[in-house]
């Protein structure tokens, strides 16, 4: 059945290291038996991992698109869209690892026909050490079917979509620095497209390392929640409530978290609030 439908998978790649070859690996181990290219996205990398791969998979279904005209996950994404070739695309990234029937069971969901878009879940156990992340836990199924969201949250280490579909959209919007696939599966939907989650075809996923690190991804996050929230109105997320972001920032105080953890909760609050201000949605 699956003989004459040609999968790309898309993995968006800057300065990955030895964690690229990790996640190629498992995605030429995956135990889906039809054809599928993998198109490996180089944003503007400087520390050889992606030229490296040009020689050691020679002749295998690697291809390398350069992408250094412009920056971020959202622009490699879609310029590896633009390469790609083939009916169906899924998209995961160069620093987690895809569960060995990540491929099939994606295609399968697609396939069947009821569904344009798909997002999967994901696990943060097998990457990373034990009781990590035990207050800022992204992977349970409640948070992509929970009734108070209008759609499915499309998440970007892990969804798929006919490239029919990714093309009539305009890819996804550029000018979001996070949360830009939440933003693509939710204009999906308010364009009729019909957008699925699909919690069986799992991905590991990697957390970031250090207060640092956890802070600027939750600032980006929490920034793009904002605007979020002013683009879709009624989508169910929180209002930006100065107090209650008080309040969060309070709790993180005494929370028992990792340095990671505390930093990425406390980026996403002081995030909120910046998007908030930026977008006049502030309330007390």
């Amino acid at each position: 059945m699956h003989d004459s439908v040609a999968v790309s998978i898309v993995v968006p790649a800057h300065n990955a290291g030895e964690l690229l070859a990790v996640q190629l690996t498992a995605l030429l181990q995956q135990d889906y038996d039809g054809r599928f290219e993998i198109v490996v996205v180089d944003n503007n990398s400087t520390d050889g991992s992606v030229d490296h791969l040009e020689i050691s998979n020679t002749g295998q279904a690697v291809r390398i698109v350069r992408a250094h005209d412009g920056v971020g996950p959202a622009y490699a994404r879609n310029r590896g869209a633009d390469a790609a070739q083939g009916e169906l695309l899924l998209f995961c990234d160069a620093d987690d690892r895809v569960h060995p029937d990540w491929v099939r069971k994606m295609v399968d969901f697609l396939h069947d026909g009821s569904y344009d878009i798909v997002t999967s879940a994901v696990e943060g156990r097998t990457l990373n050490p034990a009781g990590h992340r035990k207050i800022a836990e992204i992977a349970s199924p409640e948070t992509f079917q929970s009734p108070k969201f209008f759609a499915p949250i499309v998440v970007g280490c892990s969804f798929g979509c006919t490239a029919a579909a990714y093309r009539d959209l305009g890819g996804i919007d550029e000018t979001y620095r996070a949360n830009e696939e939440v933003e693509f599966g939710w204009r999906a939907v308010r364009s009729g497209y019909r957008v699925g989650y699909l919690p069986e075809a799992l991905v590991a996923y990697r957390y970031r390392v250090g207060f640092r690190a956890g802070f600027r991804q939750g600032v980006s996050r929490g920034t793009s929640f904002a605007r979020l929230a002013d683009a879709f109105p009624d989508s169910g997320l929180p209002s930006q409530s100065a107090t209650r972001l008080c309040r969060e920032l309070l709790g993180l105080a005494v929370a028992r978290a990792t340095p990671e953890e505390r930093g990425l909760l406390t980026g996403i609050a002081l995030g909120r609030l910046r998007g908030a201000i930026t977008h006049r949605t502030l309330r007390l």
